[in-house]
């Protein structure tokens, strides 16, 4: 009985030895490892090839081992039994994303022949055997004999373990092949990536932008997912390695959604699921972001989660707008199936559940690739629909212009008969207008003149007060002057009666007493006083006929170079008699150029300003202190005055419309609201500007700027 159980056992352990080990004879070519692999977790991490030697492994049961996440390390082992001449023979890892590789060759005897220690966290030019994108190593086999074969796995991804053993010429063959079609795919995505951006140079559509931008980081992602980022881009940085697969991923699903929805018109034909990808591109940010700062598991499991969601959801979207009655849906539709379909065969393929095969191992490829292409000829046909719906259009446009050409001939017959009509009534109306016009016309034309001839009046009854003074002074002091003046020829006459004979001492009395009779010294006190009088009333009359001259000049219409000041002065002057006795008038001139000007009119324009704030003071009776202050500066080629007073001010309300012809505030029957009008006009004209600021209660400005040299000829 015990010799069957012994039996049985030795069969049992025969049958172990035997799915864990390989044989290499004169014909091997390769072998890919699975259920020749022994497995054991060291969850520590801190297990040594000396005491994992011993450790439980556990027989592989599938083709293709899939260890998931793990949070130590990972051995793997198989024996390696060379019955063949081969004394040169490679171990090849085709995962070039694992972060830490520790390969250990041993004898039957379990003593160390080779040690090596590779992977994407090392720089691939620091170790001799990094010379691949994929972990190439090379051992070396005695005739006959037995090698035992640990292999520890540290690193973040998932793991899913392509073992290969071959010899020296299956090995570059399988390298070559390799290579020469990810040559093949990644020259179909820059194919594709060149002809649309050609395309989208040429017509500017921005659908086109987007499938490059996808398309672009779609190779990025495959490159990095195989390990050609690292081996050729970033040789010495393999944190950049690290970080570059997850940055990747999250920017191809990215520009997927992006691309998705523009070529969809996701917003239009499925607003649902517009919506839906707005968390998705949220999503995708957060990963990405995330990815640049630093790598963790959960990140892999948050890109692979994002990847699986974002390749149904644009499954689903793509029915959803075919089925709303979009075309173009049906190729970008077609496209995503063979994407999704190769990714679905290469999950399979990774978790043992179907045989890996050139066609499984590449199938992402592959599915990749169709898509590519296959979404180019949806962006064409996409092209062709709008080409045929735009001719469709052109075709129903033509066909609407016809129908209405012939409807405008027959409105136009009509039309013409009404014109005719209509014609008569609108020059009878133009006529009428014309009349109208012209008496508008004339009626501002004298309502300027009775603004100019109200200034006039007014002025006139001032002037006319003003040189009724010093007149009627001058008039006073003539009687007596001329009395005076009688008394000293009565004298003189006494003077003239004098003859040689008579006696001197008579005489001189006689003129003594008539002296003291006329009181010569007060006489003379007087007629001087008398004088100075009339001669202060003559400049007071000359000075006002000067500020009239001013006013009125015959140079009226050209250009003079004037003293602004001057004219200030004049200006009070004739408006002196309009100014009340408790108004200060406050005069700060400064040191004015000559300026270029009609004088007329500008004193015209200082006149209308003060004469409004007089007004504008004598209406505030509850201002106390009035003033009006005229100041007059220069800045670089301008001249300013400001006239300034402390009466009631102007309503903010009322100041946009200061200027407008016919406004006024004041009373009925006092001012035709032309004044300020004119000022503006005449100050426009000189190419200067004039402005009001008022504070209601406070002050009220109003600033006249002239140029110092007219753009106006003079003579």
């Amino acid at each position: 009985m015990k010799s069957h159980f012994l039996i049985i056992f030795v069969l049992i352990q025969s049958v172990v030895l035997a799915q864990s080990e390989i044989i290499i004879n004169d014909d091997f070519s390769k072998k890919v490892l699975g259920k020749e692999l022994e497995i054991y977790e060291d969850l520590s991490g801190l297990e040594t090839i000396e005491s994992v030697t011993d450790a439980p492994f556990v027989q592989n049961t599938v083709t293709r081992p899939n260890l998931g996440f793990i949070t130590g390390a990972e051995w793997v082992r198989t024996r390696v039994v060379n019955q063949s001449n081969f004394d040169l023979l490679y171990l090849i890892i085709n995962q070039p994303l694992i972060d830490t590789v520790d390969i250990f060759i041993l004898n039957e005897r379990d003593s160390l022949l080779l040690h090596y220690t590779i992977g994407e966290a090392f720089s691939k030019t620091s170790h001799p055997h990094n010379a691949d994108r994929n972990f190439i190593v090379p051992f070396y086999p005695e005739s006959n004999s037995e090698l035992n074969i640990y292999i520890r796995i540290a690193t973040i991804e998932q793991i899913t373990l392509p073992i290969y053993i071959s010899n020296a010429e299956a090995t570059w063959s399988m390298a070559r092949d390799s290579n020469l079609l990810f040559g093949a795919y990644f020259g179909i995505i820059m194919v594709m990536m060149l002809y649309n951006l050609f395309i989208y140079i040429s017509i500017r559509d921005i659908s086109y932008l987007f499938y490059v931008i996808y398309v672009f980081f779609m190779g990025l992602t495959h490159a990095a997912l195989e390990g050609f980022t690292h081996y050729y881009f970033w040789p010495e940085s393999p944190k950049l390695a690290n970080q570059s697969l997850f940055i990747f991923t999250a920017l191809v699903s990215f520009s997927a959604i992006i691309f998705l929805r523009e070529f969809l018109k996701t917003r239009v034909y499925a607003p649902t699921f517009h919506k839906i990808s707005n968390f998705l591109l949220f999503y995708f940010g957060l990963v990405f972001i995330l990815s640049l700062f630093f790598i963790h598991p959960i990140i892999h499991i948050a890109s692979q989660v994002g990847i699986t969601i974002v390749a149904v959801f644009i499954f689903i979207t793509s029915l959803v707008v075919l089925r709303s009655g979009y075309s173009p849906a049906k190729f970008f539709l077609l496209a995503w199936s063979f994407l999704l379909f190769s990714i679905i065969i290469f999950a399979l393929k990774d978790a043992g559940l179907i045989p890996a095969t050139p066609t499984t191992n590449y199938a992402l490829f592959l599915g990749s690739g169709i898509e590519v292409v296959l979404l180019s000829l949806a962006l064409a046909d996409r092209i062709n629909i709008l080409k045929k719906e735009k001719e469709e259009s052109q075709e129903s446009a033509l066909r609407i212009a016809k129908e209405n050409e012939a409807i405008i001939k027959e409105q136009n017959i009509k039309l013409e008969q009404k014109v005719s009509a209509r014609t008569l009534d609108l020059e009878s109306a133009n006529k009428q207008l014309f009349i109208t016009l012209n008496n508008l016309q004339e009626a501002q034309s004298q309502l300027v003149s009775s603004e100019k001839m109200a200034s006039l009046g007014q002025l006139t009854a001032g002037i006319a007060h003003e040189i009724n003074n010093p007149i009627n002074y001058v008039m006073s002091n003539v009687p007596p002057l001329k009395r005076d003046i009688e008394d000293l020829l009565h004298i003189l006459n006494t003077y003239d009666t004098i003859s040689s004979g008579d006696d001197f001492k008579d005489v001189k009395a006689k003129i003594d007493d008539l002296k003291d009779q006329i009181n010569l010294d007060f006489v003379r006190i007087e007629i001087d006083q008398l004088l100075d009088g009339i001669e202060d009333g003559a400049k007071r009359t000359a000075e006002i006929v000067k500020g009239m001259k001013n006013y009125s000049r015959a140079d009226k219409g050209k250009i003079n170079k004037i003293q602004l000041n001057e004219s200030i002065k004049s200006t009070l002057v004739l408006l002196r008699s309009t100014i009340q006795d408790d108004i200060e008038i406050k005069k700060e001139f400064g040191d004015l150029p000559l300026v270029e000007c009609e004088s007329g009119k500008i004193t015209q324009v200082f006149i209308n300003i003060a004469n409004n704030a007089i007004q504008s003071l004598e209406q505030s009776t509850s201002v106390k202190n009035k003033y009006l202050k005229i100041k007059s500066w220069h800045s670089g080629d301008y001249a300013y005055i400001s006239f300034e007073d402390n009466g009631e001010g102007i309503a903010e309300k009322d100041i946009k419309k200061i200027f407008e012809p016919f406004y006024t505030n004041k009373e009925v029957g006092k001012g035709t609201g032309l004044g300020l009008s004119i000022s503006f006009t005449i100050i426009e004209n000189h190419n200067g500007t004039i402005t009001v600021a008022s504070e209601p209660g406070i002050r009220t400005t109003f600033t006249v700027k002239l140029p110092i040299e007219s753009s106006i000829p003079y003579e």
